[in-house]
């Protein structure tokens, strides 16, 4: 365990480490690792466009020649890490997801995402808080940023219509009169869950732009949860409800499973903490 990287919670007694875990893929080198993955080139992700660009960018991988040869890396992971790369691919949902419009705290927006790679999100939305970056502190994230999509948007207002374009129904945590309870919130159809700023929340443009609003009923005396509890409360029910709907884990079609198969199979090789010595 790094110094940086603080003492994770467990419930109930811990389990000791699986030392083929610890070790990574087997089969790797330093030689191997230093060639391919000694910096971040494949995952980079990229600035905001500016306010007048309303097209969007997606973190993604940018070198071919290494997808072609993400085969090979596939056959060097263990077994266990095999099927747990292809469990996680079964789970991923891309028809629920999550936006975030310029919230203050790096922290909460870090949380946020680590809660919805844990939940199986396939893809996040961000709209960064003027220039800060979106995807700082991943003492919180615990790396799970590593593992969405994450497309960065110009406003809020650009997310919820290019979402709405997609066929997904955009709905902002908003005290209001017409605000709905997240336990109504619609399953039958691709949903997304828009959060604003923690003080100002959502701008009049982008509520304008979303279907409608959403609350979480209070039971004491505080006025409010933090932003990061309410996205978790919020999507870990409507990822339960819609996977009731469709029964079934996950909805990715065969050629995105393919592609994050890839995608993962690279990032477990780029990961891989230690090494065996070449034999």
């Amino acid at each position: 365990m790094k110094k940086r990287r603080p003492p994770r919670a467990w419930v109930g007694a811990a389990k000791p480490p699986d030392p083929a875990e610890l070790l990574g893929p087997r089969g790797l080198t330093a030689e191997v690792l230093r060639g391919d993955f000694e910096d971040d080139r494949y995952y980079r992700g990229s600035a905001p466009p500016p306010e007048s660009d309303h097209s969007t960018r997606v973190r993604q991988p940018n070198d071919s020649a290494t997808l072609r040869d993400w085969r090979f890396y596939w056959n060097l992971l263990s077994d266990d890490r095999k099927a747990r790369i292809l469990s996680v691919i079964s789970a991923r949902l891309s028809s629920v997801t999550v936006a975030l419009d310029r919230l203050l705290d790096p922290h909460n927006t870090a949380a946020i995402l680590r809660t919805s790679e844990g939940l199986g999100l396939a893809r996040a939305h961000i709209v960064s808080h003027e220039s800060q970056d979106a995807l700082a502190h991943r003492r919180v994230t615990q790396d799970a940023d590593k593992w969405l999509d994450v497309e960065l948007h110009a406003t809020g207002a650009n997310a919820a219509e290019a979402l709405r374009d997609r066929g997904y129904e955009v709905w902002a945590g908003h005290l209001d009169e017409k605000a709905a309870v997240y336990t109504d919130l619609p399953a039958d159809r691709p949903i997304a869950l828009l959060f604003g700023n923690e003080h100002e929340g959502p701008s009049k443009e982008t509520l304008a732009a979303c279907t409608g609003t959403f609350r979480i009923p209070m039971a004491g005396f505080t006025q409010s949860f933090n932003v990061s509890v309410a996205a978790g409360i919020a999507l870990a029910h409507l990822t339960g409800k819609r996977r009731a709907h469709l029964k079934a884990a996950g909805d990715l079609p065969e050629d995105q499973r393919v592609q994050l198969q890839q995608r993962f199979t690279l990032l477990a090789a780029k990961l891989a903490r230690r090494v065996k010595p070449s034999p």
